[in-house]
């Protein structure tokens, strides 16, 4: 079974992290996504609010960066690491592919539990900010 896809997918996304191009996310993103995030207890599946949450994530992480990747056929799951002040975060990344190679789901793992609250209080504010000028400019 061949993994191009999944492979294609890890190759964008360590790009994007690594140049920091965070715009180079939402290009890889279906029009019908869905995030599943430890911090809420239902998905979120606004393209334009997952956008935002997965470009903020790397501002937020300290030294966000992917440390193993793992191609499968429809889906690409990637560790991260990374720290918010003393707190390490350590997670995992679970991309799910549609049939154009678009990402229509991401399920995200972290740990440990402090880092929920840790990441929740440093992202709340700066999604809060992204995702109101969002509306103001699609006013």
């Amino acid at each position: 079974m061949t993994h191009d896809r999944a492979n294609a997918l890890i190759t964008h996304i360590l790009g994007a992290i690594e140049s920091g191009d965070h715009a180079a996310i939402e290009a890889m993103l279906a029009d019908q996504v869905e995030l599943n995030t430890p911090r809420f207890l239902k998905p979120i599946r606004d393209r334009k609010h997952v956008t935002i949450v997965l470009q903020t994530i790397p501002k937020v992480i300290e030294n966000f960066h992917y440390v193993r990747t793992w191609p499968a056929a429809d889906e690409a799951i990637m560790e991260f690491k990374g720290n918010i002040g003393a707190i390490e975060v350590h997670g995992l990344d679970i991309f799910h592919l549609d049939a154009s190679g678009k990402v229509d789901e991401l399920t995200v793992f972290i740990r440990p539990t402090k880092a929920h609250a840790a990441l929740g209080e440093a992202e709340d504010a700066l999604i809060l900010s992204q995702l109101e000028k969002a509306k103001g400019g699609a006013a």
